[in-house]
């Protein structure tokens, strides 16, 4: 039976790529573990799918002590309940401490959202290369409003910010995917600070990898008279909470999945289609083999 994480990604990833198999799916249901997923397509054939997550795990389990300080925060500012601002994708706090007192934590929350409600607000940057900045120009526009969002750090006039915060990183709804419907968009920076998108290249040419070497000596298909066997490789919310994000400067999710679909070109040919699966992209699905 599939996990909530694994039911979640599958139902998502059909409804945005109904013809994965390269027909219309006429029944689904859990499989035999495995495959994960058994399909029926249109013309009678039928196609299992093998689900993976697609994590750094060496990230996730690295972080756990940290991660009850973080869900400490995380809990007491609750963004998954609080109405997104417009231009803002997500948020990502860089902190200075960790240990906050019971009487700063309700100032704390409301100078959080005030501070990002105020952001929101700022006109978009308008220069006129004829003249030149004023001293404080950026301070008064969304100087964050850019495909790799930026930080902001004056929190003057917000001082339990400036207390426990180093600076807040903002990412623009104009160039990033909001985080789904219940999923808190503030967060905290991932581990590691400065980071590439290789490691999460590497992390899920790993993971396919793995069921990859799993599988090639199983004899799946005939044991379930399997006319297809794909794999799913999903990005999950493991991944989002405590992995580096996969976008950098010149590099997002369909390069990210060029340079797997490269890497695989020399693996055995155990599945017919591998399919990466990242759902918060206008195109959320790239078939990588």
């Amino acid at each position: 039976m599939l996990r909530p994480d694994e039911s979640t990604a599958w139902t998502e990833f059909i409804a945005a790529n109904p013809r994965f198999a390269g027909e219309e799916i006429a029944h689904w249901s859990d499989g035999p573990d495995p495959p994960d997923v058994l399909c029926v397509g249109a013309s009678g054939k039928v196609i299992g799918v093998e689900l993976t997550k697609w994590v750094e795990h060496g990230q996730v389990t690295t972080g756990r002590g940290r991660e009850l300080l973080e869900n400490s925060y995380l809990k007491l500012i609750g963004s998954n309940n609080e109405p997104r601002p417009e231009h803002i994708a997500r948020a990502l706090l860089y902190d200075k401490s960790l240990r906050m007192k019971p009487e700063d934590a309700p100032g704390f929350r409301t100078q959080l959202f005030e501070f990002l409600v105020h952001e929101n607000a700022k006109p978009e940057p308008s220069l006129n290369p004829a003249f030149s900045i004023a001293a404080g120009y950026w301070n008064t526009v969304r100087s964050w409003n850019t495909a790799q969002g930026a930080p902001v750090s004056d929190f003057s006039a917000y001082p339990l910010l400036g207390k426990f915060l180093e600076k807040i990183w903002i990412y623009p709804q104009k160039f990033h995917r909001e985080p789904r419907a219940g999923m808190p968009w503030i967060l905290f920076e991932s581990p590691g600070g400065a980071y590439t998108a290789e490691w999460m290249e590497q992390a899920a040419t790993d993971n396919i990898l793995a069921k990859i070497n799993k599988y090639r000596k199983q004899n799946l298909r005939g044991q379930h008279s399997l006319g297809d066997f794909d794999l799913l490789c999903y990005y999950c919310d493991e991944a989002l909470l405590h992995n580096t994000p996969i976008h950098t400067a010149g590099v997002g999710f369909q390069q990210l999945a060029a340079v797997v679909t490269r890497t695989l070109t020399t693996a055995p040919k155990v599945f017919d289609r591998i399919f990466l699966f990242y759902p918060y992209e206008d195109i959320k699905v790239v078939q990588v083999y």
